[in-house]
């Protein structure tokens, strides 16, 4: 009985073992393919991928991207460097900029490789993993040969044009780090992980099995087992006086965080394997152990004899209530460390005296910090008042919610919903228990949908209604500190002829590179608009009318050398295109552009009228 419990308890050990390697590998891997999704859905990057109609290295990067993409490449320490490719496979953008290159690709050049091939021909959010160890399977990093995996995803317009591909480079010693990390929960357990090949993919090396290095065949080093472990998607087996428990991990089947879509690798190494092993109690490891264990079963057995068959029922139920009992105890321990949600319980002082693997990740912080951190030190100064007043109805005995902004060691942020509730004994405070829940993405989704909303998805530039609901802003500002301002109503000559001879198409690169123009030639305050099909508007805070007569000079010029070729009938054209322009200024009295915006529009229309690509300026 004694030998059975402890092979159970081993088993049971296996289990959480694995189950934890598991949900931590998958964890990892489900957050770099979002970062990767999210990166190739980033306004900015598809804006540099279609600039000048065309993707490569002669279309810089924004200095913003370039400082983002750095300091995410910076504070991740899975990722080794990111790219972005155009459709012939020619990088547009490397981050870190001072990466080596892989002396197999002339001048950039990724055509040929695996991942280019394999992504050109993806749908948008689709992904493709290229296997451990296949195709630039070595880097430097930070000074040391790694392996990496690359991660590539394509990057498609607005217009569902594709212009290229994001890739990804993991850094797969930083990401299999917490597989190892998950074995030392039980000093004697062992882990592995294969491809479906048998070719080893962890780079620690294990002191409780076999030396293998990464890349080395598994398979081989124990043929009889591996036989057995490619005819099962899941199982046990004995590896000589070790129990080893595996299951298969096929990321293709895997349910993925952020919206991912179908995840390719090479069929050829998928599955991966991934197992713990831990020594197999025996009679004799017993004795060693402890052999006045075996006296006590000895005498054990000996009373059993006098008490008889009352006592063996009894018994046989008592290990059915432990082993029932110890199940229970492992599935309620998963769920609340494995949990999607945080959980923590705060003292009166808002010390954490209990806290979840899934926050404790969240906050970048380790058990030690339980029972010596505040949790108050990782809210965000602008969210500590909604904190403070929700603790205070928690301590009342009431419950309570707040909405904050959490704030990891590293420095990264993420909006959760606080929802707490007290344990009171004899009316005196005792402790809290609190779900937190992240909210970030569906923030990030709301910031997204709301931008769509104030914007012209063709020019890129803001839409009627984001210059309605910002001019009432501007105009209050002048009226507080008397500064001027004034509007600039434009319109495209000829705009419908262009259409009429060229087709749409063409029409929308006119658009595209007359709001580019403008942009130009604008400052950081100004606010350009497109109002109608043809028609821009522009806002111009503590400008006078004489200014804003000057900005549409500018401007006026600036189009008129203009050129905008295109492809009409599979023949180059070029096309030149010219502006008429109203200027007025907004009284002091106006509270809203409804009457500037008319004056101009009129202004315009007599621009029109007497002869086109021209400026009228209309006065009070």
């Amino acid at each position: 009985m004694h030998l059975e419990t402890q092979q159970q308890n081993t088993r049971s050990e296996i289990r959480a073992i694995l189950k934890v390697s598991e949900n931590t590998l998958w964890r990892d891997i489900n957050e770099t393919l979002s970062y990767a999704l999210a990166i190739a859905e980033m306004p900015t990057i598809k804006a540099l991928m279609t600039k000048d109609g065309k993707a490569g290295l002669g279309s810089p990067a924004p200095e913003q991207l370039t400082g983002f993409l750095s300091t995410l490449i910076k504070h991740y320490p899975r990722y080794t460097k990111l790219m972005l490719i155009d459709n012939q496979g020619v990088e547009v953008l490397r981050i870190p900029g001072d990466t080596p290159s892989d002396p197999r690709l002339a001048r950039r050049d990724h055509a040929n490789t695996d991942y280019f091939k394999s992504a050109s021909e993806l749908f948008a959010r689709d992904l493709y993993i290229s296997p451990p160890g296949r195709n630039l399977q070595y880097e430097i990093f930070s000074g040391e040969v790694i392996p990496v995996v690359n991660v590539a995803t394509p990057v498609f317009d607005d217009q569902g044009e594709r212009q290229g591909m994001v890739l990804l480079s993991l850094n797969w010693q930083h990401l299999t780090e917490a597989v190892h990390q998950a074995a030392q929960m039980e000093p004697t357990a062992g882990v592995i992980l294969t491809d479906a090949q048998g070719r080893w993919l962890l780079t620690e090396r294990n002191q409780q099995l076999p030396p293998m290095s990464f890349g080395d065949d598994y398979a081989q080093l124990t043929d009889e087992s591996w036989q057995h472990i490619t005819g099962l998607d899941k199982g046990v087996l004995t590896q000589e006086n070790r129990l080893l428990r595996f299951q298969r991990m096929d990321m293709r089947r895997q349910t993925h965080q952020g919206l991912a879509g179908h995840i390719f690798s090479q069929d050829d190494t998928l599955p991966w394997v991934l197992g713990v092993s831990l020594p197999n109690p025996t009679w004799k490891s017993l004795l060693q152990d402890d052999a006045s264990v075996v006296w006590f079963l000895l005498l054990i057995y000996s009373t059993a004899v006098a008490l008889g068959i009352y006592w063996a029922f009894s018994s046989h139920q008592q290990r059915l209530l432990r082993h029932q009992a110890q199940q229970r105890a492992i599935e309620v321990s998963n769920l609340y460390e494995s949990a999607p949600c945080g959980y923590h319980s705060l003292n009166a002082d808002g010390v954490i005296i209990k806290m979840n693997q899934t926050e404790l990740d969240w906050l970048g912080l380790t058990r030690d910090a339980v029972g010596y951190r505040c949790y108050r030190d990782f809210i965000s100064s602008d969210s500590l008042l909604d904190f403070d007043q929700a603790f205070q109805e928690v301590k009342a005995g009431r419950q309570g919610e707040a909405e904050c902004k959490l704030v990891a060691t590293d420095g990264e942020q993420r909006q959760v919903v606080i929802q707490s509730v007290g344990y009171l004994e004899q009316d005196r405070f005792i402790y809290s228990n609190a779900s937190v829940f992240d909210i970030t993405d569906r923030k990030h989704l709301e910031e997204k949908l709301r931008a769509q909303a104030m914007t012209d998805p063709l020019t890129g530039v803001f839409n009627r209604r984001y210059l309605q609901a910002q001019a009432s802003v501007e105009i209050s500002r002048a009226s507080r500190h008397q500064t001027p301002i004034s509007l600039i109503a434009i319109d495209i000559d000829h705009f419908k002829q262009i259409n009429d001879d060229y087709g749409h198409d063409a029409g929308d690169e006119v658009l595209k590179r007359f709001a580019d123009e403008i942009k130009g030639l604008l400052r950081q305050e100004d606010l350009l608009c497109r109002v109608g099909g043809e028609e821009f508007a522009v806002l111009l805070p503590n400008t006078t009318l004489e200014e804003a007569w000057q900005v549409a000079e500018r401007i006026r010029a600036t189009v008129e050398k203009a050129h905008v070729s295109i492809e009409h009938d599979d023949t180059p054209a070029t096309i030149t295109i010219t502006a008429s322009f109203g200027v007025t200024h907004v009284a002091s009295n106006e509270k809203t552009l409804k009457a500037a915006i008319k004056r101009a529009d009129n202004g315009l229309y007599e621009a029109k009228d007497t002869g086109r690509n021209r400026i009228v300026i209309r006065k009070l």
